[in-house]
């Protein structure tokens, strides 16, 4: 009998370590070609579902306020830790995260699809089978072992045949039924200051609905500026000395 992947090592302790931080949709797909060059056999790949890793992130702040005010990019530094204490010494492995200061860039779209962490959608975003719009993809490992892969899912997703309310309640023509998310769009929009603390579109998506990041959340990623603020003055902490605010939506529109 094939031990299944997810109990053998280190995935066996790496697995709940990163769940516990809310590293918790994972799935396994072919590695790239510039991955495979160098020996990688498997991409693993992991999303945060739902707004377990905020909470994860919420209390490391309570706990060090630097956790925020210390670095450019908070959450994704958050992250790099969290995988950092999950697997401190990856032999043979290597993890790229999906984040502005990334090591190197990976297209994490087509990785995620094959893994079988949803299904492409109109928004722009995966479509996961339980967390709908409400997953962010986090990181990938690339790893010399042949495991087998776990996606990709089944059937067109759940925006074929969806009356798609995500459109109705895009305030621009970002978001149109059949028609690829336009990112354009949407940036000139919130660089004209709006749509700064939700995304209306988004939010109106009925998939995963229990899965909604809180208010507080999506202030944070739709603006990082206010968002940050808005997060230092909930939790009590001086807004002062930031490190950095990025990424803006004029570099993603770039």
């Amino acid at each position: 009998m094939t031990t299944p992947w997810h109990t053998r090592e280190p995935w066996d302790t790496v697995l709940p370590a990163l769940a516990e931080v809310g590293l918790n949709a994972v799935g396994v797909t072919t590695p790239d070609d510039t991955a495979r060059a160098w020996g990688a056999r498997s991409a693993v790949v992991f999303g945060s579902g739902g707004p377990r890793l905020w909470a994860a992130f919420l209390a490391a702040v309570e706990a060090d306020p630097t956790v925020l005010t210390g670095h450019a990019h908070p959450l994704d530094r958050f992250v790099a830790r969290a995988i950092l204490r999950a697997d401190p010494t990856p032999t043979g492995r290597e993890w790229v995260r999906c984040a502005f200061d990334a090591e190197r860039f990976v297209d994490f779209r087509p990785l995620a699809e094959g893994a079988g962490l949803g299904w492409a959608s109109r928004l722009g975003l995966l479509l996961h089978p339980q967390h709908g719009p409400w997953m962010g993809l986090r990181a990938v490992c690339f790893s010399p072992q042949a495991l087998p892969p776990t996606g990709p899912l089944p059937g067109a997703g759940p925006c074929a045949g969806c009356a798609a309310p995500c459109a109705t309640a895009c305030p621009t023509s970002a978001v149109s039924a059949g028609v690829a998310f336009d990112i354009q769009a949407c940036s000139r929009h919130k660089l004209a200051g709006s749509c700064v603390d939700r995304c209306a579109a988004r939010n109106a998506c009925p998939e995963g609905a229990g899965s909604r990041y809180p208010p507080l959340e999506q202030h944070y990623h739709e603006h990082r500026k206010g968002g940050r603020s808005a997060l230092a003055a909930h939790l009590r902490i001086g807004a002062d000395g930031f490190v950095g605010e990025g990424p803006y939506w004029s570099d993603w529109a770039d």
